[in-house]
């Protein structure tokens, strides 16, 4: 075997490698080589490996990135929250001698507009899940296949000087349905929160090894005891008011709209419970002022709750216990599974 494939440090070559170590896939990886072509001439690369989700995003230069999920295998959750979410992160980011290089601002103008973006993402999807259920999936004919977790990437390479446009596909991790999760909170803020940029998956790594095996989710906090988010959730707490529950959860310029908590908001909203847009307080909990707490993902596992409500906050030696989950939590819980079929966007 060739020393490059002994030490491989490209996409490909990772891909390679594995596909000569071991026999069964885990993910596939679809990109666009010609990410500036239109639709119709787009031409794909599609290579199956065992790359995780933090290997192919690092892999990239730094970009926009979102994480999606299927819904019955042929949909994708709030499909368009995703576009926009794109769009608008590649819209705030500045590649290279941007914005003075014309030539950069021309290639990525595509993926700056939500319609040109999604008349190109969407065949690549197309193409991407075909061939994921297809070689990769070994759930595909049993009884209970498994969802899949979409990754999007779009970047820019300076060193190619043309636009990167790639997705990941792997299994959705699994937990029992109705299952409550532990999280931990650390301090720690993320920069230009409305921004999906590739940068946290680096920043948020040492979080995710530093973790404990049974927490499923880590909760940043500043230094004034305010929650903002999870690596990859929202996060929200439930206290009573007037023997009425509010829903409090950090303001949108403090975190990013995950597209499960914009379902949350909708359904508070057509059922008149109070949203109150401020920060949760850890302190509030030690307190015991809430009646519980909850995350909401799009893709941390393989369930139809999207909402996770918490058993367990811990912060350094201390730990915080919810003996039951409170009946708003479930109920929110049971409207967001019925919800989220509505929201789904056929693909296949």
């Amino acid at each position: 075997m060739s020393a490059a494939l002994r030490n491989p440090k490209t996409l490909a070559q990772k891909c390679l490698f594995q596909r000569m170590s071991i026999s069964t896939y885990t993910s596939l990886v679809i990109e666009q080589v010609n990410a500036i072509a239109s639709p119709k001439d787009a031409k794909y690369q599609i290579v199956k490996g065992n790359l995780t989700f933090n290997q192919f995003i690092l892999s990239y230069p730094s970009g926009a990135y979102t994480g999606m999920r299927t819904v019955h295998r042929d949909a994708i959750v709030e499909f368009n929250t995703h576009v926009k979410r794109i769009t608008n992160s590649v819209s705030h980011m500045s590649f290279g001698s941007e914005p003075n290089n014309e030539k950069v601002q021309q290639a990525m103008a595509s993926f700056r507009d939500p319609k040109q973006f999604e008349a190109k993402v969407l065949p690549l999807l197309k193409k991407g899940l075909e061939t994921y259920y297809d070689q990769v999936d070994t759930t595909t004919h049993s009884s209970h296949p498994f969802e899949a977790k979409i990754s999007i990437m779009v970047t820019y390479s300076l060193e190619k000087e043309i636009p990167l446009f790639a997705a990941h596909f792997a299994q959705l991790p699994s937990i029992p349905s109705g299952k409550r999760v532990r999280v931990e909170i650390e301090k720690k803020e993320r920069k230009a929160p409305e921004v999906k940029d590739s940068q946290w998956v680096r920043d948020r790594s040492q979080l995710e090894k530093n973790k404990a095996k049974d927490v499923n989710e880590v909760i940043l906090m500043d230094d004034k005891d305010q929650l903002y988010e999870g690596m990859a959730s929202n996060f929200l707490a439930v206290k009573l008011v007037d023997d009425k529950p509010v829903v409090m959860c950090a303001s949108l310029d403090h975190i990013l709209l995950g597209s499960i908590l914009k379902i949350v908001i909708s359904i508070c909203e057509k059922h008149n419970i109070k949203l109150e847009w401020s920060f949760p307080k850890f302190q509030d909990a030690v307190d015991g002022k809430w009646i519980g707490c909850f995350i909401t993902s799009n893709y941390l596992y393989c369930v139809l709750e999207l909402l996770l409500p918490i058993e367990t906050i811990y912060y350094h030696d201390e730990s915080i216990e919810f003996k039951e989950s409170a009946p708003i939590i479930e109920f929110l819980r049971s409207e967001v599974s019925k919800e989220i079929y509505n929201s789904a966007s056929k693909i296949l």
